[in-house]
């Protein structure tokens, strides 16, 4: 993979900047990976001599990765770097790609860690803001404040076990600091409440790609290196310290949603609210609530991209992202006011959208943890009503200005994506039932 990954490479900087030259490139590698994984569902994990993984899991986070990078490219447009760009995500698509694929705890930690390099390079350098490198910097402590401990460990369990493979570490007892620093280190970039400070300041100074990427890709990097950890993680023992923590900030970080005027901060904390469930459902540690995690994360990578797709547009139509400036969309665009509308529903998880069966597989899962969780669901379902409709009125029903009609301009292959991701959506749900 690392050679075909070079070439490809190579082709992007060689061929003249056009549009199509990285599709084609991201379509040759699509091919070339589903040529060579070997189909082996509801079985064992399959690993060969190159460490790699062929599971469920790997399978359907890689057709994630191909599908938002694609998207991501697309939504590029008022950036004139296509080849600068193109070779920035086809460094991310390897560094993640490799986070997906490996059951080697070296390579996972290290292409985990890498993977920042490439989202701190957009925010620097296609950033809007010019506090972007302070703010790069404060990304930059919180992946070293947790990441060298876990450097550390990994280093002294290989000279326990004298292996790299995950499964054969697990073997050996761990301590419970331990087992809170692996946790910690992944639950940074997922992210957890209260190590998430990060996200917020991340999504305001990246540009619109940048966003796509960091929300449905990056913060995924977490949520399947839990899984992938899992094994080194006695979840008996660490269950009731951490359970009551993720419930309470659950609701918590839903109600601050509430409370944001910025469009993008409102949308960084609500995934901040919504990713939540992952951790609540490693807690639970069996088959079925693995399965719901990735069912989770496949949606939430769709919908976050869906939704910062949609504040790109309105950034570059009204030149702000708060919500009492943006507002006569219902007035200026009927077609837009229609998709926006869809997407109030689709992050709502209202049917017959598939975010809708995730929040009733999380229900189902997360029951035997403990019966309460029906309340905090109601809660959190509640307080999502409030500030999705909050958002939702102020942009399409307030009263327009002759300002905003006159801006209200944009080409139809900007709402491309918009479309792209709602059947993407339904096939994954289609894919979900019928495994």
């Amino acid at each position: 993979m690392l050679n075909l990954f070079l070439l490809s490479s190579l082709v992007l900087f060689i061929l003249p900047s056009r549009r199509i030259n990285f599709l084609l490139v991201l379509l040759g590698l699509l091919i070339y990976y589903l040529s060579n994984i070997n189909f082996y569902f509801c079985s064992p994990l399959v690993t060969n001599t190159d460490f790699y993984l062929n599971d469920e899991v790997s399978l359907f986070i890689t057709l994630l990765l191909f599908f938002i990078i694609f998207i991501s490219y697309l939504s590029r447009i008022s950036f004139n770097a296509p080849k600068g760009i193109g070779l920035t995500l086809l460094v991310l698509f390897y560094f993640c790609f490799e986070v997906f694929n490996t059951c080697h705890l070296f390579s996972l930690y290290f292409f985990y860690e890498a993977s920042l390099i490439p989202i701190l390079y957009i925010i620097i350098k296609w950033g809007s803001y010019p506090e972007r490198s302070i703010r790069a910097m404060i990304i930059i402590s919180y992946t070293l404040l947790f990441g060298v401990p876990m450097f550390i460990l990994i280093i002294n369990l290989y000279i326990l076990n004298n292996s790299w493979l995950i499964l054969f570490i697990s073997q050996s007892p761990q301590s419970v600091l331990t087992r809170v620093l692996i946790f910690s280190c992944f639950a940074v970039k997922l992210p957890v409440y209260g190590l998430h400070y990060w996200l917020p300041i991340a999504h305001v100074e990246a540009p619109t790609f940048g966003s796509v990427i960091l929300a449905s890709i990056l913060l995924k990097l977490g949520g399947v290196g839990l899984i992938r950890i899992l094994p080194l993680l006695d979840i008996s023992r660490i269950k009731h310290l951490l359970m009551s923590y993720f419930i309470v900030f659950t609701i918590y970080s839903t109600v601050i949603c509430c409370f944001q005027s910025d469009f993008k901060r409102l949308i960084a904390y609500s995934s901040v609210s919504h990713i939540m469930a992952i951790p609540l459902l490693i807690l639970r540690n069996n088959i079925l609530s693995i399965q719901r995690i990735v069912f989770i994360i496949l949606l939430h990578g769709l919908s976050s991209s869906l939704i910062f797709l949609r504040v790109g547009l309105l950034y570059s139509i009204f030149a702000s992202r708060q919500l009492v400036l943006i507002r006569g969309v219902a007035l200026s665009s009927p077609l837009f006011s229609f998709l926006l509308t869809l997407t109030f529903f689709f992050t709502l998880s209202a049917p017959p959208f598939p975010s809708y069966f995730t929040e009733v597989y999380f229900i189902l899962a997360s029951y035997i943890l403990t019966p309460y969780i029906i309340l905090i669901f109601i809660a959190f379902i509640f307080f999502g009503l409030v500030y999705n409709l909050n958002w939702l009125t102020r942009i399409l029903f307030s009263t327009s200005t002759n300002a905003s009609l006159e801006r209200f301009k944009h080409s139809y292959i900007s709402i491309l994506p918009f479309p792209l991701i709602f059947i993407m959506s339904f096939v994954i749900l289609f894919l979900t039932f019928s495994l």
